[in-house]
């Protein structure tokens, strides 16, 4: 048998470590919607808030479809970056109608206010993603205002069902299944190199690339309930890998972005998210190693990589593409330092610039 000595120089003793698991009920399958009430049930929860935005008409027809005569109030104003007026309106209607769950079914603003008003209220919240955004697996929140928008952890923001039904997201354009899906990736990645990362969710977050990288282009290609459906469980392995953990330097850029410019979220994290890998690469070099492995990438070329993924599922070309103009890269420079940012490679302003303006060009990231 080896001895300690010769065990201790060919294995490495992991790091400790101490990870909270986030709690919360999880279903998923075709048609899925359909067991909602019965999961609400098993709460006795029956005054229902629904939220829906008023685009998605059908949602709405669907959910109160389903929940019938539980519906007390359906709310259908949604915006993205939830403007905290329009969460503090929406509060104020929940408690009026003295409902006793939240119910959101749509994509990430949706769920956005849900969470908004879950904290404000302390009423449970049920979601029904329809999109790849993975909010419903995670405690973090965010309002705007003033053009700034400021996100928290709050254990009340964490949905206590979440149901997944992937015939929910055969309607999804595929305009939106590309840049949701990088959203989703942004996520994996920042799980991997967030300041509390550890072995567990580094595992999960692995998972969940492994899973976009084979998946996303048929779910882009293809409106199959089976092809979105894998892109669903690798969303949900992401949101649950970066709500356990926190999110690091991408995350926070574009929450700037958000907050400063209205950039759309999706198409944001999508653009900026090759840009930022490549940057924090050098300062991150095992866990980018251990993504571009689950990337099937060239280490040396990872942010390239993912840059030709999110052009083979339709995402924009650059910042400018996103309503983001050169002018304004001084000022989100200027502002990520101020705020002091969260990252794992200490932050210049040449740098980081220069990491931005590449970003805004939109041209393939150099290795």
């Amino acid at each position: 048998m080896p001895t300690d000595t010769a065990m201790s120089a060919a294995v490495r003793m992991p790091p400790a470590f101490a990870r909270t698991a986030l709690p919360g009920r999880i279903v998923f399958g075709d048609g899925a919607t359909s067991r909602l009430v019965d999961e609400l049930d098993q709460h006795d929860l029956r005054q229902v808030m629904l939220i829906t935005a008023a685009g998605d008409a059908q949602l709405g027809e669907q959910g109160r479809k389903v929940l019938g005569d539980r519906v007390q109030l359906h709310w259908e104003e949604v915006r993205q970056h939830v403007p905290r007026e329009l969460a503090q309106r929406a509060t104020s209607a929940a408690r009026a109608a003295e409902a006793d769950v939240l119910v959101a079914i749509g994509g990430g603003s949706t769920t956005g206010l849900g969470k908004a008003i879950a904290v404000a209220t302390g009423l449970p919240l049920a979601v029904v993603p329809t999109t790849y955004a993975g909010s419903e697996m995670t405690p973090i929140y965010g309002l705007t205002s003033d053009n700034d928008k400021i996100t928290a952890r709050d254990a009340r923001a964490l949905p206590r069902i979440v149901v997944y039904d992937p015939r929910l997201l055969t309607t999804l354009p595929p305009a939106v299944v590309g840049p949701s899906g990088l959203n989703a990736l942004a996520h994996c990645a920042e799980a991997l190199w967030a300041a509390n990362a550890e072995p567990i969710t580094v595992s999960i977050a692995l998972d969940g690339a492994r899973r976009l990288r084979q998946h996303l282009p048929a779910a882009y290609e293809s409106d199959h309930p089976a092809a979105r459906g894998e892109v669903l469980i690798a969303a949900c392995l992401a949101g649950m890998a970066l709500g356990t953990v926190g999110t690091s330097l991408h995350h926070a850029l574009c929450h700037l972005l958000g907050g400063m410019f209205d950039a759309p979220h999706a198409e944001t994290h999508a653009v900026v998210l090759p840009y930022v890998v490549r940057y924090l690469q050098p300062a991150v070099p095992e866990a980018a190693g251990r993504l571009a492995q689950a990337l099937g990438a060239s280490e040396h070329a990872l942010g390239r990589n993912i840059w030709e993924l999110g052009q083979d599922v339709g995402c924009p070309i650059g910042l400018r593409s996103v309503g983001i103009r050169e002018d304004d890269l001084a000022a989100l420079t200027e502002a990520a330092l101020a705020k002091q940012l969260p990252s794992p490679r200490p932050l210049d302003y040449d740098s980081l610039y220069q990491a931005l303006h590449d970003a805004w060009t939109g041209e393939p990231p150099g290795a």
